[in-house]
């Protein structure tokens, strides 16, 4: 390779990505460099499309601040402050330079796995994360400067009947609540449907169409009777909560890190985990298109749904991603029978259930686990060539896909990490893709062409699927208590 080509490649030109996936309809479409009000920087979930490189990361955390519970949202910053939400309920507006508390909002008491533990059909031991709170990342509407959070609360003292899910509008000009509702769908705690301690709110959330979408899956081990589900509320919090039921006995959950990805007609795209039927294709293991109503367009799923449904091998442990370029979409899962494989799905029309893919090859390395929380994807111009890759968050230690676009649509493994095995979801932002090693606590900055690691630094401990973010000159991280950040230049 030239000096040239390796100098150009270390400038790495990055372009907006996924341009069908992010028009004005999205509600969060590209925003502008440095500000983040939705997970990985917009509705196709594409990275902050820098065209500048950082040039500098500092050796050792600029700040770390704890707070009053774990950070398992990704941070989020938009007019010179940091936001993220806590598992004790409280959103919190940090100084991005110190740390410092600027404000912040507690919503009630987070939820005891000792109170879901005594639900009925529940039984003991059921989730991994103690206490639930806020667990998806919350959503900024920039227009009306407000920040969407959803929690989970108790409404009583101790009884579990008295558990809810809530979604809360908060302005960020008073620090005022605006509103808050109850977002459970109906029929919770009724034996024959599902059991609402059962339920968790794990994706970020998503603003589109006037409304923030809210995902639903179920508790680590699969406890309870629960479905999956997608609700939604106007922006001012009236009118009635549409709701969408993956229509399984139970389970079905929709838990991807990232939410829902939005295309250019305002149609939202989420993945499923195993269903309940082996015989009867139920909507387990499956892409969904949904309407801006909540009215299922079409789905997908591989030939080996029922032996995915009956292995736990969630097709949806990491979300669907928008591949750039294209209507198409991607969606890898756990590993299976047939290995870790990947496939690219029609967009436009996804079909009305199990069917062949428009291409499914090879994703994580031998020996991963699989695909879990949430991808990334980016278009690089390197030498005037332009390049569509995918980063996937493979347990065994990432992996990038470097795709081909036109009428057959494939892609390739194209690199590993030169070094460590960084495992969570990974963003592109400032011409590098940045991902956590959060069994190890280390962050990793790669070359998005490459797989060259640039930096790696030690980090306070993580969480499952913690996710940085890259804005206003830092690497924000969330942790086990709270939020720490490397300076950038």
């Amino acid at each position: 390779m030239s000096q040239r080509s390796r100098a150009i490649i270390a400038a790495l030109i990055i372009t907006a990505s996924a341009a069908s996936f992010a028009a004005a309809s999205s509600g969060v479409g590209a925003q502008p460099t440095g500000t983040v009000t939705t997970y990985d920087y917009d509705n196709a979930r594409s990275g902050d499309g820098s065209t500048t490189a950082i040039a500098r990361l500092s050796a050792n955390p600029s700040w770390t601040t704890q707070l009053d519970g774990a950070v398992y949202g990704e941070p989020l910053y938009f007019n010179d402050l940091v936001y993220v939400g806590t598992e004790n309920n409280t959103l919190y507006a940090l100084s991005p330079t110190t740390g410092r508390v600027q404000w912040h909002v507690h919503f009630g008491p987070a939820v005891r796995t000792a109170v879901i533990d005594r639900a009925t059909g529940l039984g003991n031991y059921c989730g991994d994360i103690d206490p639930l709170g806020i667990t998806g990342t919350p959503v900024i509407d920039p227009s009306t400067d407000t920040i969407f959070v959803a929690d989970e609360t108790m409404l009583g003292a101790t009884k579990w009947q008295d558990i809810r899910h809530e979604l809360y509008s908060v302005s960020l000009a008073t620090h005022r609540v605006l509103w808050h509702r109850v977002i459970d769908p109906p029929h919770g705690n009724n034996p024959n449907d599902y059991i609402i301690p059962a339920q968790q709110q794990r994706p970020a959330l998503t603003l589109a169409n006037g409304r923030v979408y809210v995902g639903f899956g179920g508790l680590a081990g699969d406890c309870g009777k629960y479905h999956g589900w997608v609700v939604a509320l106007p922006e001012n919090g009236r009118g009635t909560l549409l709701h969408y039921q993956v229509p399984t006995f139970t389970e079905g959950a929709i838990w991807e890190t990232n939410g829902a990805v939005v295309n250019a007609a305002g149609d939202l795209y989420v993945a499923t985990g195993n269903g309940y039927s082996q015989t009867t294709f139920d909507g387990g293991d499956a892409l969904i298109e949904l309407s801006p109503t909540l009215t299922k367009i079409g789905w997908w799923a591989p030939a080996d749904w029922a032996q995915l449904t009956a292995n736990d091998w969630d097709l949806g442990s990491a979300g669907p991603i928008a591949i750039p370029g294209s209507t198409d979409v991607f969606i890898a899962g756990k590993v299976s029978d047939l290995g870790e494989v990947g496939y690219i799905v029609n967009g436009t029309n996804p079909g009305h259930g199990p069917g062949a893919p428009v291409y499914s090859g090879a994703a994580c390395p031998d020996g991963s686990p699989g695909d879990f929380g949430a991808d990334a994807s980016d278009i690089v111009t390197v030498d005037g060539v332009t390049k569509t890759f995918i980063y996937l968050a493979c347990q065994g230690g990432m992996e990038a896909l470097s795709v081909t676009l036109g009428a057959h649509p494939r892609f390739t493994q194209a690199w590993a990490p030169s070094t460590g095995s960084p495992e969570g979801p990974p963003v592109v932002a400032g011409g590098y893709v940045w991902q956590l090693d959060y069994d190890n606590n280390v962050l990793y900055a790669m070359n998005p062409v490459t797989g060259v690691v640039k930096w790696f630094r030690s980090t306070t401990g993580l969480n499952h699927f913690a996710t940085p973010t890259v804005a206003g000159g830092h690497v924000f991280i969330p942790t086990g208590n709270g939020v720490q950040a490397f300076t950038t230049g």
